[in-house]
């Protein structure tokens, strides 16, 4: 059985706590305090330390460990604790955020050392696109080229458990890959 250690990364409200909470297999651990900056953010609530919470994902023996950052850059301290032993990134792009592009790319330059160093394998789930389907899942694999970078992107439903484990079952592939890619290169 392996262990992987995944974390969910995106602005405030991108579905984080919600995709963490809808698939894992214990109760979740929550950092979650009365929002006081409801200007930026239209929530309730917000995280300011992490969330956790555990999937062994159908027909697999991997234990996934999911941690969900905070969103604010306030919290952003958060990240880099929180990224000590990860293994996979998703990132979260809320697609009702008025710069969806903007914030992704914010998180992306934050965990940018992660991703091409090799230390972590991500991929991008596009949320809220129900609400705004623009931009579209092209739009933003050209963004990530322009960026330099090559991930999977998904539409993703958070409150959806069957949306999340599609998500993580392909976190998953990309995990298993690139162990066997590392054991082949020793």
């Amino acid at each position: 059985m392996r262990d992987f250690k995944v974390m969910f990364v995106g602005c405030s409200g991108s579905g984080k706590t919600t995709a963490i909470a809808s698939v894992s297999e214990i109760s979740t651990v929550t950092t979650d305090v009365t929002n006081t900056d409801l200007a930026n953010y239209n929530k309730e609530v917000t995280t300011i330390g992490l969330d956790y919470g555990e999937v062994t994902l159908p027909g697999q023996t991997n234990l996934l460990r999911l941690y969900g950052t905070p969103g604010q850059e306030r919290f952003s301290f958060m990240w880099d604790i929180l990224g000590k032993g990860t293994v996979g990134i998703i990132f979260l792009s809320d697609n009702s955020r008025s710069d969806p592009f903007g914030e992704l790319k914010s998180y992306l330059n934050a965990f940018h050392s992660r991703l091409t160093e090799g230390n972590s394998v991500a991929i991008l789930g596009i949320v809220k696109t129900d609400l705004a389907p623009y931009p579209d899942k092209n739009s933003y694999e050209q963004l990530l080229r322009d960026m330099g970078l090559s991930l999977p992107v998904i539409n993703v439903d958070a409150r959806d458990p069957a949306s999340v484990m599609l998500l993580l079952r392909v976190m998953s592939r990309h995990l298993e890959r690139s162990i066997d890619n590392h054991h082949e290169a020793k």
